[in-house]
């Protein structure tokens, strides 16, 4: 029965051969590490002997070797110190929104100037979008509708976050784009989650504009109630809180 690493097969004229290359008498079986360990450098030193020799007999191609090892080495050092400048910086932001659009757009990210220019406006939209966003680019004609409407009072500020040197990258860390914050003097920012419709995001800005509601009547309360789940009272009275002497002040919902 064969067994894996067996012995090798022959007759017995070949003792010295086995002797040789095995580092042992033939029939031991395979060989031992240290005769493996001998027999690899005796090719080694054969090896060596060898190329010295054909280096005396044939000097031309001693040197032939050793000019190509040096412009191969050269070649991939050149290659590896030009490696850095295959990588090519991202190009400049440009415009999202067209100059005659009424919205700002700061496609630098501008998160400084949007600032300053909040503090000047009685209701400021900030929209913080990402160019390559599909919901930025479906949302921005959308967005462009509803200051068209409100340009006499509402300023509306689009905000490039995307891009990596802009302020508004390293300041701010949204998970999702576009995103909507609406800025009032005396409130805010707070975030619009409604559909990306220029008739919502209207309709979202306006109650904005006009947080408190006058409601003369105890009749017309009530059908308040029934129109809004949660609404918040702010009670104004000059005697009292008696609903027959004066109206009630209400803080509409957003």
């Amino acid at each position: 029965m064969s067994e894996c690493g067996g012995r090798g097969g022959g007759g017995g004229n070949n003792s010295e051969d086995a002797e040789d290359e095995g580092g042992g008498p033939k029939g031991s079986g395979s060989l031992s590490p240290a005769g493996a360990a001998a027999s690899l450098e005796g090719r080694i030193r054969r090896g060596l002997r060898g190329a010295s020799l054909m280096a005396r007999q044939r000097p031309e191609l001693l040197c032939g070797a050793v000019a190509l090892g040096c412009a191969l080495l050269f070649a991939l050092k050149f290659t590896c110190s030009r490696a850095k400048d295959v990588i090519i910086p991202a190009k400049p932001p440009v415009s999202f929104f067209s100059s005659r659009s009424p919205v700002l757009d700061l496609f630098q990210g501008q998160l400084d100037y949007a600032d300053h220019v909040r503090q000047d406006s009685e209701v400021v939209v900030l929209f913080f979008y990402a160019p390559w966003c599909g919901q930025s680019i479906a949302a921005r004609a959308e967005i462009e509708q509803a200051a068209s409407r409100l340009s006499d009072q509402v300023l509306f500020v689009a905000i490039n976050c995307w891009w990596n040197q802009g302020k508004c990258r390293k300041q701010k860390h949204f998970f999702y784009f576009p995103v909507i914050h609406l800025y009032h003097r005396s409130f805010g920012p707070i975030e619009y989650k409604g559909p990306m419709s220029a008739v919502y995001i209207e309709k979202f800005v306006r109650r904005a504009m006009k947080p408190l509601l006058y409601i003369p009547s105890q009749s017309a309360l009530l059908d308040f109630l029934s129109s809004y789940e949660v609404p918040v009272f702010l009670i104004a009275c000059s005697q009292g809180f008696s609903l027959a002497r004066t109206g009630l002040f209400v803080l509409s919902e957003f």
